[in-house]
């Protein structure tokens, strides 16, 4: 099996649906509320292992986290390597989700401040063409050990910088695939966000970055990979699709690109089979719950939308 450790953020996810977002000051009624597992480490974890990884989590919790730890056990993912703080709760997520599939998110950071350098185990590297899948959810000194041990041990190093903040460049050098959603992007760059998709692609045309590779998400326009040893950028459209929940469908790219990344996939065939696993994410309600399966994967939904 390919195997993959993600070093990232666990969660708990209070999902409200709404018919619009509240506006500064408002107040609206939830037509439904979902409580389930989340966090951009467990997140990606989960959706590495429904297709077909052997996936080890490395994060910290608190003495509440029992069922989320079940859930994620339940799921395939490996938790020996994750902390729990009995004197702190798990990371807690507010999420509210329009009709339009739109969300709002608050996070409290909970247990996921607490993980350190010391919790990182000594070999993240366990075996030939592993992967190393980092998030900026975790402590930034935490990050630049994680990405920075993974390049020395010879793993495949694919850092994720959501939510954005600043990189030291040496960091980034060690990454093999940066994946920023266009937001993200803009903000490593000091730049504003580009408004269309030909704006995105000559920003990152144009990006000084010393990564090997960045794949940007675009949702519902998909992705576009420039790699550091060709001319340009390729842009990979995304299925057209009824979008329910948008929650998630980040994570879930992150995932689906570092499973077939540990497979051998190649950068363009691995962010296309990413976006297809986004897309197919953003179909159902909840971060986890939606998160595709290798054998719906291969069976692509039909479209909806017009």
């Amino acid at each position: 099996m390919p195997s993959i450790t993600v070093v990232g953020s666990v969660n708990r996810d209070f999902v409200l649906t709404v018919r619009a977002l509240p506006r500064p000051g408002e107040t609206v009624l939830a037509r439904r509320f979902v409580e389930g597992a989340g966090g951009k480490g467990a997140n990606q974890a989960v959706a590495a292992a429904r297709l077909g990884s052997r996936v080890r989590l490395v994060a910290r919790v608190g003495a509440d986290a029992s069922a989320i730890l079940g859930a994620l056990a339940s799921e395939g993912v490996d938790v020996e390597a994750v902390r729990s703080d009995p004197h702190t709760t798990t990371g807690i997520a507010a999420v509210v989700v329009d009709d339009a599939g739109e969300n709002t998110i608050v996070v409290n950071p909970g247990a996921n401040a607490g993980l350190g350098v010391e919790d990182l185990p000594p070999r993240l590297v366990r075996s030939a063409g592993e992967v190393v899948l980092v998030q900026n959810e975790i402590p930034s000194d935490v990050v630049d050990q994680a990405v920075l041990r993974a390049r020395e041990q010879g793993g495949i190093v694919v850092l994720n910088p959501a939510p954005a903040r600043p990189v030291d460049a040496r960091v980034l050098a060690a990454v093999d695939v940066l994946v920023p959603n266009l937001g993200e992007l803009a903000s490593l760059l000091g730049t504003e966000r580009p408004a269309t998709l030909d704006g995105a692609r000559d920003l990152l045309e144009g990006a000084a970055l010393p990564c090997r590779a960045v794949v940007v998400t675009l949702g519902a326009d998909g992705a576009l990979l420039k790699q550091a040893d060709r001319a340009g950028a390729t842009h990979i459209p995304a299925p057209l699709v009824a979008a329910v929940d948008t929650v998630g469908a980040g994570d879930t790219f992150c995932g689906a690109l570092a499973d077939a990344l540990a497979r051998g996939a190649g950068l363009a065939a691995a962010a296309e089979r990413a976006v297809r696993a986004a897309s197919h994410a953003v179909t159902g309600l909840g971060a986890q719950a939606a998160m595709p399966y290798a054998a719906q994967l291969d069976t692509p939904a039909d479209p909806t939308a017009s």
